[in-house]
């Protein structure tokens, strides 16, 4: 049976909505620009969808500098969100870091500005901290399901994460019959 590849997505932030991409870089932790940000609480814990299902709501872009002015040396994100301002946010230098964890796994990872924390904790609606994966050969998938030298980003586990259009279409059904149908798929 030959398969036949009909997209590619991007999320720059874990758990924040993604985007189409007509190609991409696959790197040796997942496609370049994928899931290298993400949200933790206080104590460094990783927010998901799952328990913070606003978060689908915050649209991440990531830019670099041609794509804002020539000669601005800034590259990061743009977010935006219902009911807040766009904002800029600097991809950190790493020269600060924070111990996080993305459930079993715990790494260091830079802080975004405060004033990117600010922003999401207001669409948040609880205090929470932005940050990046500065260096992505710092977190190893399970150990038990990957070679010693493998990588990922703060992806649920494992570098690509690859569907059909058909278990696609079933999910979207099941929702569909589900309790909340008009949330929609």
């Amino acid at each position: 049976m030959a398969l036949t590849l009909t997209g590619i997505n991007r999320y720059p932030i874990k758990s924040c909505r993604g985007h189409a991409v007509a190609r991409a870089v696959v790197e040796p932790w997942g496609l370049a620009g994928d899931r290298r940000w993400m949200l933790v609480n206080d104590e460094g814990l990783v927010l998901t969808a799952r328990e913070y299902p606003q978060l689908v709501l915050v649209t991440p872009v990531l830019i670099t500098p041609v794509l804002i002015t020539p000669g601005l040396d800034v590259d990061g994100l743009l977010v935006q969100a219902p009911d807040a301002e766009p904002l800029l946010v600097p991809t950190p230098d790493g020269s600060a870091l924070i111990n996080v964890r993305v459930f079993s796994s715990e790494l260091a990872a830079a802080p975004a500005s405060d004033e990117a924390h600010a922003w999401f904790s207001k669409v948040v609606g609880e205090p929470v901290r932005l940050v990046y994966l500065d260096d992505p050969t710092r977190r190893r998938p399970n150990p038990r399901y990957s070679r010693e030298e493998d990588r990922v980003s703060f992806a649920d586990g494992y570098p690509l994460l690859l569907a059909t259009e058909e278990s696609l279409a079933a999910l979207n059904g099941l929702i569909a019959k589900g309790p909340r149908p008009e949330e929609g798929p």
